[in-house]
């Protein structure tokens, strides 16, 4: 839930259980038994190189871009919260060989489902030794056509998978994220997006295939999203939500948040534009209808912290 406090949103934990799928850290604890590895060495990019967010599949509800850069603090608070004893550098060291996060999230009866490509630069021996036996994760391999392995790393339900250097794989069907990353990298698959991925997959990528300093969020399936942002039920009959987050250059500890809906029914969007700024507190923010179907509110501020314990970082 959202509340406003001298002018600044803020955002008010709601159904804890709901917002652990954030947490991230599950697949990161291992990570930080590269450190001493990783010391010394740099990976050497790959001939065929694969984008992680083409390794991404369609199936999640939720999708969130992460750069590293836009606040290298949001990796780090994930490291310390599940690993205190990593001291400050090394945890600094991991994150600093994430370049950018691609997590897609599903909530069921069941629990949560996730699927995560990693652009980073993990040497493989000192990835093999981190998931290694001895460490509590087996291994086996799996071929694909031409004969072309990788190694799929498991424990406790918990799937990984390093194809090369730079992309890292974690979450649910890895194995058919590895065998998409073959197709891709031998160049017997063109790259290939399905007309209901369309819009996610274009929000995700990052413009002219330059990284930004954006943080980029879409909900596919926008109901349960809005009821965690605005802790109420309402349904506006939404084709998604979609936003985005930069820090706020005056203040270190905000965000700028940019949130855009998209209607079904053109008649809905009036009541919604007002009943959206009520229930959000908003006052200095923009609000643009876009179109007859559009609706867009910027300038929202967020303060990090209250994101980060949103989010179960800290």
């Amino acid at each position: 839930m959202l509340m406003i406090r001298n002018g600044v949103l803020l955002l008010k934990k709601h159904n804890h259980k709901k917002v652990q799928s954030f947490k991230l850290c599950t697949f990161l604890i291992p990570l930080f038994l590269l450190v001493s590895l990783m010391a010394s060495c740099k990976s050497t990019p790959e001939l065929l190189a694969v984008q992680p967010l083409d390794l991404i599949d369609s199936k999640s509800s939720f999708y969130l871009r992460i750069p590293t850069s836009v606040d290298s603090l949001l990796l780090e608070n994930v490291l310390a919260s599940r690993y205190p004893e990593m001291s400050k550098d090394n945890i600094k060291k991991v994150a600093s060989r994430i370049d950018t996060v691609y997590l897609g999230l599903n909530r069921s009866k069941k629990g949560i489902s996730y699927q995560i490509a990693l652009d980073c630069d993990f040497p493989k021996f000192a990835t093999n030794s981190a998931f290694s036996k001895k460490n509590g994760w087996d291994s086996k391999k799996i071929t694909f056509s031409p004969s072309v392995s990788y190694t799929l790393h498991s424990r406790q339900g918990i799937e990984a998978a390093f194809p090369s250097e730079r992309v890292a794989c974690f979450g649910r069907d890895v194995e058919e994220m590895l065998n998409r990353y073959n197709s891709i990298s031998l160049c017997s698959e063109v790259v290939t997006v399905e007309p209901n991925f369309r819009n996610t997959y274009d929000w995700l990528s990052y413009e002219g295939g330059i990284p930004d300093n954006e943080i980029h969020f879409f909900a596919s399936r926008p109901q349960s999203f809005l009821t965690m942002l605005i802790g109420a039920q309402l349904n506006y009959q939404l084709e998604y939500i979609r936003g985005k987050m930069y820090n706020d250059l005056y203040k270190e500890n905000q965000y700028i948040m940019q949130l855009e809906f998209e209607f079904k029914d053109r008649r809905i969007l009036p009541a919604a534009k007002g009943a959206l700024t009520l229930a959000l507190g908003l006052t200095d923010s923009e609000v643009k209808k876009d179109s007859e179907t559009h609706l867009t509110i910027s300038n929202i501020k967020i303060n990090k912290t209250q994101l980060y314990k949103l989010l179960s970082l800290k």
